[in-house]
C-alpha cells in the first residue's frame, strides 16, 4: 500500500467536527516517508510546505500499521507499546488525529 493510498484514505474519511478549533501541523513518518498536514477550522490541507515545522509527528514502523490505526482496524496501544508506533511532540494529539479520520480504535471517552 502506498503513502499516496494512505492520503486519501485520510481525505475520505476526515471528520471536520473532530478538528474544530484545532490549528496544527501533522507530520506522518511512515517507514521513512513522510505526509504532511495541516488542519485549520476543520478543514484539511496537505499543502504543507516542506520547511514548516510540524507541531506533532507521528511515527509509524511501516504503511500497514498507519493504515490499519488510522482506519481504526488497529489497536493504538499495542502498537505503542510495541514501538511500532510513536510520537513526537504532544503525544495526547494523537487522540485528535484518530478521532479526525474516524478510528475505531480510539477507547470511549469517560462522560463523568
Amino acid at each position: 500500500m502506498a503513502l499516496n493510498a494512505l492520503q486519501q484514505h485520510l481525505e475520505d474519511s476526515f471528520h471536520p467536527a473532530a478538528a474544530a478549533g484545532l490549528d496544527a501541523v501533522f507530520r506522518l513518518d511512515v517507514a521513512g516517508d513522510r505526509l504532511a498536514f495541516r488542519v485549520h477550522d476543520g478543514r484539511l490541507d496537505f499543502a504543507v510546505d516542506a520547511g514548516t515545522e510540524p507541531d506533532a509527528t507521528f511515527m509509524f514502523e511501516d504503511v500497514d500499521t498507519a493504515w490499519s490505526l488510522l482506519s481504526g482496524h488497529g489497536n493504538a496501544f499495542e502498537a505503542f507499546m510495541a514501538g511500532r508506533f510513536r510520537s513526537d511532540g504532544y503525544l495526547m494529539w494523537a487522540f485528535a488525529l484518530m478521532a479526525m479520520f474516524q478510528s475505531a480504535s480510539l477507547p470511549e471517552t469517560p462522560t463523568e
